[in-house]
């Protein structure tokens, strides 16, 4: 954690940007579980099972049950000798439009970070945590099933007062 000292320049501006990012983790936030789970018309999309109740800039929204689909831009490419991983946000905005924010592919079976909270927009209500084996086939968004075998997938709700969204700060 940095200290403040106005000798190393981390004074009013470095609190005034820690201020800045508690108020947007408070004002866009889930308030409830959506329950991530794989989908059931596409087991290459990920189900919102639960209404979820969210914060969008201070204001109570929810949004209903629904599968989304990851987009070719969310692919993982698979390596021959070490395990390819991305951790994906969804987000949703004030119309309940659902977004996918990944954090970059990584190497290695729990390295991965989310993108920074700057990065995205958006009410942050889940994580999906996708790795793929290696010597495998890649993962292609919206065509390769999450259920595959190669595949491990890690569903997480992000809910209230959740200091850093498990964000790469």
């Amino acid at each position: 954690m940095q200290k403040l000292d106005p000798q190393s320049g981390l004074g009013n501006q470095a609190l005034m940007n820690q201020l800045e990012l508690i108020r947007t983790n408070e004002a866009y936030q889930a308030l409830t579980a959506p329950g991530l789970t794989i989908g059931t018309t596409s087991t290459a999309a990920v189900k919102i099972a639960n209404t979820v109740t969210y914060l969008y800039n201070g204001a109570f929204k929810s949004k209903t049950t629904v599968e989304v689909a990851f987009a070719a831009a969310n692919n993982i490419a698979a390596n021959t000798s070490s395990v390819q991983e991305q951790l994906y946000i969804l987000t949703l905005d004030g119309s309940g439009n659902p977004t996918w924010w990944g954090g970059g592919i990584f190497t290695g079976s729990g390295n991965a970070l989310g993108p920074e909270r700057s990065a995205i927009t958006g009410s942050p209500i889940g994580s999906v945590r996708i790795a793929v084996a290696a010597g495998s086939t890649s993962f292609v968004g919206g065509t390769t099933a999450l259920s595959n075998g190669a595949l491990t997938v890690t569903y997480t709700d992000l809910g209230t007062y959740l200091p850093s969204f498990n964000f790469a700060m």
